[in-house]
């Protein structure tokens, strides 16, 4: 290649300034190639990775699955609305999430401007300035502009872009009494639900924030009206959505990950322990509900003959919660699913699987006493003025304070700290204790080229041990010729890939528990790795990947049938007409917090009789 041959990325930059509004993508691809040949086997890929991964860099927006926006067309005359914190309007600052992802992710390169064109000062955030000079996370100082607008805590700034191509955004003080509060609501409704859209259709578990928020604005119809409230007020206030570290967005609870330094801006907001028990309460309805579902057609399926009613938990050998008590308590053997169901059925509320009743359920307020007292009583034993440095250090400041004086506590208050036993046990079978996943996570999420299917097989199903060798090897075997067999269907190489990965989730859950190869499946093992191995042990879980399973594994023995592998594929027809059920499942399980007092007995209910 020449010196003067133009790249992909000075092309797609080239073609950014071309055009004034979205593009099938397909378009440009092929414009891309127009100006730079190639005799690749596939020429769309290697631009593609690059629209992937460097797409707003190089000036592009993806709106959605097949169209493309310039990304200044996005965001010229875009408004949108910022509500600073009362710390903000003190320290005379305006932190740089605030205005994210309008003002990118990945560079600073940014000019905020007043209405008069007056430049606001940014202020770089600095961990190791000493005397507290740096504020707490990058942003722009507007200590001036706040005093001269007469701005005061609960007040908004409407931020309007009003160069994409020099990035500048002019700021414009609206007084919280002359909020629209009708306009403000009936935005907020639709962006939200476009939000959780979005988030809910993603495979992954944390999104950046401008791959969410950036193709909502940018095809709304609002986009360049009078803005509602700010998008992180409406997900942190949004039980279905959590924000992490100001810039990823998830379905899922996860701790704040604290990639960086500075401080978080929108933090969680605080759930009023009333509200925590109603929502609480009202997951449980739920799991109360779909636990009769599966009730019944577990019955169903027991007298239809698809199986005997035997529950197979070896995946839930250890539970999340084992060593709360005094002994450490190792699960085995089967529970009698369908005998269970009748022995109980005088209790109307029953569901057969516990019949515990609401009140019953959910912690008391004891529980909170109990642990404040302990609290109270560790912070008690630290020397004088270290409990008043953990109230005022931040999470990862108090770790290591209190990290430097554990010794001292374990040594003062041993009976604040629970007992570990470290010792391995055997089951009743003399089996081990189940294991982690066989198979590293990101293998999941790799884009593999068809021809490399082969390679897979082995990364994916390497053994353990040498007992393991045949099972995996079959497994592998028969998921390489379902491979093979979706493409000689003209299934696409994408489609093939990932109905193929799906059923390796059932694979290996059966060699790891059961030690057992794909054509020794059965309706038990399936329910399981289903309703309890899959949402609990799989990454990157969702309510539309564990019915694509489902699906995908209901192909998978049809195929095994009509190959004459195995005789039978009813269990398997039955499990994907049971797709709904295991979607809710999943779906109820991320809304679950983590910090809530009833998790434990939430996270048992549902999972249920895994869990017994």
């Amino acid at each position: 290649m020449s010196n003067q041959e133009p790249t992909i990325a000075s092309i797609l930059r080239m073609l950014a300034s071309e055009y004034d509004g979205p593009v099938e993508e397909r378009r440009v691809l092929d414009q891309v190639l127009e100006r730079r040949p190639s005799a690749a086997k596939n020429p769309y890929a290697t631009i593609r990775e690059r629209l992937r991964w460097d797409g707003l860099a190089l000036g592009w927006l993806r709106v959605s699955r097949g169209q493309l926006m310039p990304l200044h067309v996005a965001l010229n005359g875009l408004r949108f609305r910022c509500v600073p914190r009362d710390r903000d309007v003190e320290a005379g600052m305006l932190p740089i999430a605030h205005l994210q992802p309008f003002a990118g992710l990945r560079s600073m390169g940014i000019r905020l401007i007043d209405d008069s064109g007056a430049l606001m000062r940014f202020v770089d955030f600095d961990p190791d300035a000493a005397g507290g000079a740096s504020f707490a996370s990058p942003g722009f100082d507007l200590g001036t502009w706040y005093a001269r607008s007469g701005f005061v805590p609960g007040d908004s700034i409407l931020v309007s872009v009003v160069d994409a191509d020099a990035p500048t955004l002019r700021i414009d003080r609206e007084a919280a009494a002359d909020l629209r509060r009708t306009v403000a609501d009936a935005q907020d409704a639709e962006l939200i639900d476009a939000i959780v859209a979005r988030v809910n259709r993603s495979q992954v578990s944390l999104i950046p924030c401008d791959e969410v928020i950036l193709p909502i604005f940018a095809v709304a119809p609002w986009r360049a009206s009078y803005p509602g409230s700010p998008w992180q007020h409406l997900v942190t206030r949004d039980a279905r959505l959590q924000l992490v570290d100001d810039i990823f967005l998830t379905s899922q609870h996860l701790p704040s990950l604290r990639l960086f330094a500075s401080d978080e801006v929108f933090a969680p907001m605080p759930v009023p322990e009333g509200e925590q028990l109603a929502a609480d309460t009202a997951i449980l309805a739920e799991i109360d509900a779909l636990q009769r579902d599966l009730r019944h057609s577990r019955e169903q399926d027991a007298d239809a003959g698809l199986w005997n009613g035997q529950i197979q938990r070896a995946s839930a050998a250890y539970s999340t919660f084992d060593y709360y008590g005094d002994e450490p308590h190792l699960r085995s053997g089967s529970v009698g699913s369908v005998d269970r169901y009748d022995d109980l059925e005088d209790d109307d509320d029953d569901i057969g699987l516990g019949g515990l009743d609401v009140d019953d359920f959910l912690l008391e307020g004891e529980e909170f006493a109990r642990l404040q007292a302990a609290h109270e009583e560790l912070m008690s034993a630290l020397p004088p003025g270290v409990a008043d440095q953990i109230e005022a250090a931040r999470p990862e400041e108090a770790e290591v304070i209190i990290a430097s004086h554990l010794n001292m506590l374990l040594a003062k208050k041993p009976h604040l700290f629970p007992p570990l036993d470290l010792s391995v046990r055997e089951d009743e079978d003399g089996l081990d204790p189940a294991t982690d996943s066989l198979f590293d996570a990101s293998i999941w999420q790799e884009d593999v080229d068809d021809d490399d299917w082969g390679d897979v097989d082995d990364d994916l199903l390497e053994p353990d041990d040498d007992e393991s060798v045949s099972v995996y090897a079959e497994s592998g075997d028969l998921i390489g010729q379902f491979h093979d067999y979706l493409s000689e269907l003209g299934k696409s190489g994408t489609t093939a890939r990932s109905r193929s990965r799906n059923v390796l989730i059932y694979a290996e859950f059966l060699a790891s528990y059961y030690n057992r190869t794909l054509a020794d499946g059965d309706y038990a093992t399936l329910d399981e790795c289903l309703f309890y191995y899959y949402p609990r042990r799989v990454m990157n879980t969702s309510p539309r990947q564990v019915r694509e399973i489902c699906t995908s594994v209901k192909q998978f023995y049809s195929f095994m049938k009509e190959r004459g592998v195995i005789g039978e594929d009813r269990f398997a027809q039955a499990l994907w007409r049971r797709r709904d059920q295991a979607s809710r499942l999943v779906e109820i399980y991320d809304r679950i917090t983590s910090d809530s007092p009833n998790f434990e007995a939430l996270f048992s209910r549902l999972f249920q009789p895994y869990t017994d």
